[in-house]
């Protein structure tokens, strides 16, 4: 029996690097918004007791390498399952984006096997099996609106309110690693003191609230960012920014109809994506495809 997931992409609102850890991670602070874009997780158990991952485009890596086929080994280790599984995935998130694709996959896949297989798993469980994937993957497991902090793995709530993204991809895969490590880190002793700045009670308070301290190195690397950024603007967004690690750039609209309005004068940049905030909803749910503009 084939099981169907989907797993929702992410843009950050506010994102802002502390400070370099010893073990080569950073610690940040960011607000993240999970989107209704999507990828489709197909998952089917198999006979024999091997893991297999496919996608429709032919771009993930293969073994340790893809995300999707260490959530599932990790989980079959941990709880010792002698099964095997097939996992086909349809992407729909652009890869070296900055709209957390892997992970989001990584956390699906980690959601959709605890269920086919009836673990018996606590939400901090699964968070931990997260952990050891990546940096990223307990946001997707929590799945609303929230606060990222530590190295991303620190979640706590945060209410926001219902917002229609464009969201441009231009086509240039950007490595974070890369990216942090052209990030020049002044350490300070009063990182504890740094808060979430702005107001995000409303489309215009967040809007003049937007950061994101990787931007600008962003930008050096895929000059495109800036110009995407001010076409968005142009075209009547309440604001602008590059999510992630880049290379993908929203634009915030009041409604889905401005949104789409706005995406004729970017059409011809990248990829381009119209998809709401899922707010309360269940990341996991069966929301398909209709939110996607076009590719």
């Amino acid at each position: 029996m084939k099981h169907t997931f989907y797993a929702p992409a992410k843009v950050n609102l506010f994102l802002k690097v502390l400070s370099k850890r010893p073990d080569g991670y950073h610690n940040i602070i960011s607000l993240v918004d999970p989107i209704a874009l999507y990828d489709v997780i197909h998952i089917e158990e198999v006979d024999d007791d091997v893991i297999m991952v496919r996608d429709d485009k032919d771009i993930l890596p293969d073994g340790e390498g893809n995300t999707l086929y260490r959530a599932a080994k990790l989980l079959k280790e941990t709880y010792s399952i002698h099964k095997g599984v097939r996992i086909d995935v349809e992407k729909m998130i652009p890869i070296g984006s900055g709209l957390g694709g892997p992970s989001s996959d990584a956390a699906t896949v980690l959601e959709g096997l605890s269920k086919i297989w009836q673990l018996s798993i606590t939400d901090e469980e699964l968070i931990g099996i997260g952990k050891r994937i990546g940096a990223d993957v307990p946001l997707f497991l929590y799945g609303k609106p929230c606060i990222m902090e530590g190295i991303g793995d620190i979640i706590t709530p945060m209410e926001l309110p219902p917002l229609s993204y464009l969201v441009v991809y231009p086509g240039v895969i950007i490595q974070t690693k890369e990216v942090y490590g052209r990030l020049k880190i002044v350490l300070t002793n009063n990182e504890n003191d740094i808060k979430l700045r702005g107001n995000f009670k409303s489309i215009g308070g967040i809007a003049n609230s937007l950061e994101n301290d990787l931007e600008q190195i962003g930008i050096l690397m895929c000059p495109e960012i800036k110009t995407i950024k001010d076409k968005i603007m142009e075209a009547g967004a309440f604001g602008s920014l590059m999510s992630g690690s880049g290379s993908s750039v929203f634009g915030i609209f009041q409604n889905d109809r401005d949104a789409r309005r706005a995406s004729r004068f970017v059409q011809n940049m990248g990829s381009v994506f119209i998809a709401n905030s899922l707010g309360r909803g269940n990341a996991y749910g069966d929301y398909g495809r209709k939110n996607i503009c076009g590719s």
